[in-house]
C-alpha cells in the first residue's frame, strides 16, 4: 500500500486542525481516533461547560433584566433542556468535522493506533504506513491519590458534563481556570458551591489583583472560597451533595508504542525540539502531550507549526503569544506576562490600567465591574495584557494580535476603535500608558 503522507494519532483540535492544515497543501492524511472526533475540547471541555455557561449567563441576565425596565416574573431553570442543548451543539460541530474530513478527502481510521516503525502503526489489526506520523492524543483529568473518579459523587471534569440534575451542593476542588468556571457555572444554577485550593489563591497563571478581585466577587455571590488548603482539612466540616476534582491534567501516552522506539519522555510528557520533533526525526508531537499551556487553542497551533516543518516551512513554537482565556462571570482573559512575572523581569517595568466602570459601552451592559492592564516598557513593547470583564476572551483577540505584531503601545494609542464599544478600553489603556489619559483621570 502506498504510504500516506501523515498519519496523525488524535482527532483533538491539535489532530482534526493539522489534518484539514495539510489537506490544503495536497497531503494525503490519515486520522486515528479511538473515540469521539473532536477529542477533549470538542466532546468534554471547551465546547459543552461553554455551551452550558452561555445557559447560565442567560438566566443572570434575565434575573437582572429588572434593572433595564424589563420585567420578568416565573423564572426557571429546565436543567435537561440545558444539557439537551449542549448535546446538540457538540453533535452538530463533531458532523461538521465529519463533513471537512469528507471534503478533503482525509480518512478516518476509527481504533487503537500503536506505533510499530517510525513510519507505520497498527490499528485494528491492520498495519499503516506514512512518511510522517504526528501524535495528537491529548490529555485526560487527573485524579486526587486515594479518591478516585466513581462519576456518581466524585467526578471528573469530564464526567460532571452528565449530570442529570443540578446538585444542590457541591465541592470543587482546584481553584484553576476549570474548577472557576464550574464554581460560576453552578453558582449560577443555583448550588451552594465550596472551591478548596492547595495554594494561597485561586487562578495562579493570572495576576493577584484578578485573582482577589475574583475571589472577592465570588464570596458576595455566596460562593465559599478556601485557599491554603488540602481537601482533608475541610471535608469533616463541609457535607456536599457532590465533588469536582479539578487538579490538573494528564498527558495520554501510555500504550501507543513511545517507548518501543525509544521516544524520549520529559517530565511525564513527550519530548520535542522547538520544531516540534521528537527523538524519532519523522516524527512529531503536539498539544496536550507535550510541554506549554494545556489549552485546545495552541493545539491547533502546534498542530499547524508540526505541519508546516512536514512541508518544509520551518517554523518553530513560541508560546509567549498564546491567549489564557477563563470564562467565569466577569470573564479574565490575558495574553504575555502577568504583573507579578513583568515585575519580577523587568525593573522598568510601567503599567496602564483603565477600569471598565470608565467605559461608556461597559456601563450601558451594566458591566462595569473590571479593568484592562496593559503592561510594557518606557518605549512602548508590550509585555502582557490581562483584560477582568465583561467580553474578555473576545477582546483579547485584538490584544494577541497587538502583541504577536509587535505594535508599540504609543501607535496603538493612535488606533481608532468604534463607539461605544467594549474595544475602547484598549485605545484608553494606551493612552494612559503613554501619558496623555483621556476617559480617566
Amino acid at each position: 500500500m502506498t504510504p500516506y503522507d501523515i498519519i496523525i494519532i488524535g482527532s483533538g483540535p491539535g489532530g482534526y486542525v493539522a489534518a484539514l492544515y495539510a489537506s490544503r497543501f495536497k497531503r494525503r492524511v490519515c486520522v486515528i481516533e479511538k473515540a469521539d472526533l473532536g477529542g477533549t475540547c470538542l466532546n468534554r471541555g471547551c465546547i459543552p461547560t461553554k455551551t452550558m455557561l452561555h445557559s447560565a449567563s442567560m438566566l443572570s441576565k434575565i434575573k437582572g433584566a429588572g434593572e433595564y425596565g424589563i420585567e420578568v416574573s416565573g423564572v426557571t431553570v429546565n436543567f435537561p433542556v440545558i444539557a439537551a442543548r449542549k448535546d446538540l451543539v457538540v453533535t452538530r460541530l463533531r458532523a461538521g468535522i465529519e463533513t471537512l474530513f469528507r471534503a478533503n478527502k482525509i480518512e478516518l481510521l476509527r481504533g487503537e493506533a500503536k506505533l510499530i516503525r517510525p513510519d507505520a502503526v497498527i490499528v485494528n489489526g491492520e498495519e499503516y504506513g506514512a512518511k510522517n506520523i504526528i501524535i495528537a492524543t491529548g490529555s485526560r483529568p487527573m485524579a486526587l491519590p486515594g479518591i478516585p473518579f466513581d462519576e456518581k459523587k466524585v467526578y471528573s471534569s469530564d464526567g460532571i458534563l452528565n449530570l442529570k440534575d443540578i446538585p444542590k451542593s457541591i465541592v470543587i476542588v482546584g481553584g484553576g481556570a476549570i474548577g472557576c468556571e464550574f464554581a460560576s457555572l453552578f453558582n449560577s444554577l443555583g448550588s451552594k458551591v465550596t472551591i478548596v485550593e492547595l495554594l494561597d489563591r485561586l487562578l495562579p497563571t493570572q495576576s493577584r489583583e484578578a485573582s482577589k478581585k475574583l475571589e472577592t466577587l465570588f464570596k458576595k455571590r455566596g460562593i465559599a472560597v478556601y485557599t491554603s488548603t488540602a481537601l482533608e482539612s475541610v471535608e469533616r466540616s463541609i457535607e456536599a451533595e457532590k465533588k469536582l476534582i479539578c487538579v490538573g491534567r494528564a498527558p495520554n501516552i501510555e500504550g501507543i508504542g513511545l517507548e518501543d522506539l525509544g521516544i524520549d519522555i520529559k517530565d511525564g510528557r513527550i519530548a520535542v525540539d522547538d520544531n516540534l520533533r521528537t527523538s524519532v526525526q519523522n516524527i512529531y508531537a503536539i498539544g496536550d502531550c507535550v510541554a506549554g499551556p494545556s489549552l485546545a487553542h495552541k493545539a491547533s497551533y502546534d498542530g499547524m507549526v508540526a505541519c508546516d516543518n512536514i512541508i518544509g516551512d520551518r517554523r518553530s513554537v513560541d508560546y509567549s503569544n498564546v491567549p489564557n482565556c477563563i470564562w467565569t462571570d466577569p470573564e479574565i482573559a490575558s495574553i504575555g506576562l502577568n504583573e507579578e512575572e513583568a515585575r519580577s523581569k523587568h525593573p522598568d517595568l510601567r503599567i496602564a490600567k483603565f477600569p471598565y466602570l470608565a467605559s461608556g459601552k461597559a456601563y450601558i451592559m451594566g458591566g462595569g465591574e473590571g479593568f484592562i492592564k496593559i503592561m510594557g516598557d518606557p518605549d512602548g513593547k508590550i509585555f502582557g495584557v490581562e483584560i477582568f470583564g465583561l467580553e474578555a476572551c473576545d477582546l483579547i483577540g485584538e490584544a494577541s494580535l497587538a502583541k504577536s505584531a509587535e505594535v508599540n503601545i504609543k501607535d496603538w494609542a493612535r488606533v481608532i476603535h468604534g463607539h461605544p464599544t467594549l474595544s475602547e478600553i484598549f485605545q484608553e489603556a494606551a493612552h494612559i500608558f503613554n501619558g496623555t489619559a483621556i476617559h480617566s483621570l
